[in-house]
């Protein structure tokens, strides 16, 4: 069985080249630290054969990579390249229906390409990231294949839903990370299920030997708007001076956080540590003092999962996927999001209980994320929906 994952992003010069700093030969060579590697790597595994599908502006072709999972660069209408440039610069003055209306011309300037990469990778199913995006409306209507829809954070409210009875109507099936992700999408006529994210626990788990540190870590794309790193430069002001910050990551807003660390004296506390490989971040994991992760919205975020199942105390904003994964005071904290002084306090707390929360956090990982389950039932899942559009 052969499955199309569709990534979200409008181009993959714009978000993996402009946002991610990658190149084709970075991005199919090194580059590993989102869910669809994940998700794709655990479809193999369970027998079906994933490729990962990426509009772009100016790639194009398919590649094998030495994951042995195919990526495909759907080439798009050149009528697009400047309408891009328009979409970047109106980012920040958008309304729901301007959104709307470019993630449907989005779609538009890629569909032939779209079109004879189903029918050349001779493609079972279509598998589609957001299910709330104007992209997924205009899609599951045009192609013949069974198409699901998937949560991975893109946010549901603000958003144009006019189109949402009619194409949640015609996809097979939509995948939600939390309860209430799944009622949504019931309440607009759709067929859900519930798929979060996991974690791989055989590759990260606690390491009794190394010792913790008073070491704050987050793990973010550096796009304050969503993952708020802000939020954790000004806590430090908050913290006593031994307690240091690692940023793991990077983006757009990375000249912005340095000058704030700057402006705030905390330039020696607070250190960028760029992309990191798998297994140096789970060192990082292992030796943090407390995991903390502000954002306004997520998904069960792949960043948190790994950190609990190594152990770490973490502190989490207060959001719809962070309140399905953690209780608060059990297995890790949970605090306001946009409240400085709160997390603050959370990571001080998590600090003081860091034992008891970090091996609650493992146990949670351990018992309810465990890839190995997920991705099998995620399959199974899959070959239940291509059964269902044959008969």
């Amino acid at each position: 069985m052969n499955v199309a994952m569709l990534l979200s992003c409008g181009t993959f010069e714009g978000f993996f080249g402009g946002v991610l700093g990658q190149t084709r030969q970075s991005y199919l060579e090194t580059y590993r630290n989102d869910w669809s590697w994940y998700y794709a790597r655990g479809l193999l595994e369970n027998g079906i054969n994933p490729t990962l599908y990426i509009p772009a502006l100016y790639e194009a072709g398919k590649y094998e990579t030495d994951e042995g999972i195919a990526v495909r660069f759907l080439q798009m209408e050149r009528w697009y390249r400047p309408f891009e440039q328009v979409w970047l610069k109106r980012l920040s003055r958008q309304t729901r229906w301007s959104l709307y209306a470019e993630e449907r011309i989005n779609a538009i300037a890629f569909m032939r390409s779209l079109g004879e990469a189903l029918i050349h990778d001779d493609a079972d199913l279509l598998y589609v990231q957001e299910h709330w995006s104007g992209r997924f409306d205009h899609i599951v209507h045009r192609v013949s294949l069974p198409v699901t829809g998937a949560d991975h954070g893109g946010l549901s409210q603000g958003v144009v839903k006019l189109c949402k009875p009619s194409a949640f109507k015609k996809a097979v099936l939509c995948y939600g990370q939390t309860e209430d992700e799944c009622r949504l999408i019931e309440r607009y006529g759709g067929r859900s299920r519930l798929q979060p994210n996991g974690c791989d626990v055989s590759n990260f788990f606690p390491d009794p030997a190394t010792q913790r540190s008073k070491t704050v870590l987050t793990v973010a794309r550096l796009t304050d708007k969503q993952k708020r790193t802000s939020d954790l430069i000004q806590a430090m002001a908050e913290l006593p001076e031994e307690w240091t910050l690692d940023i793991v990551g990077t983006g757009p807003d990375k000249p912005m956080l340095e000058r704030l660390a700057a402006d705030l004296a905390l330039s020696s506390r607070v250190r960028f540590r760029g992309f990191v490989g798998r297994a140096e971040i789970r060192d990082y994991f292992r030796r943090c003092g407390v995991y903390a992760m502000p954002s306004d919205n997520e998904a069960v975020a792949l960043a948190a999962l790994e950190a609990m199942a190594c152990g770490a105390a973490v502190v989490l904003s207060q959001i719809r996927a962070f309140e399905q994964l953690v209780t608060n005071g059990i297995n890790g904290r949970l605090v306001p999001v946009g409240d400085v002084k709160g997390l603050a306090a959370g990571i001080m707390n998590a600090w003081e209980h860091r034992e008891s929360l970090g091996k609650a956090a493992s146990d949670t990982v351990r018992t309810l994320y465990d890839t190995r389950v997920l991705y099998s039932q995620l399959a199974e899942s899959l070959r239940r929906s291509v059964n269902q559009h044959k008969t």
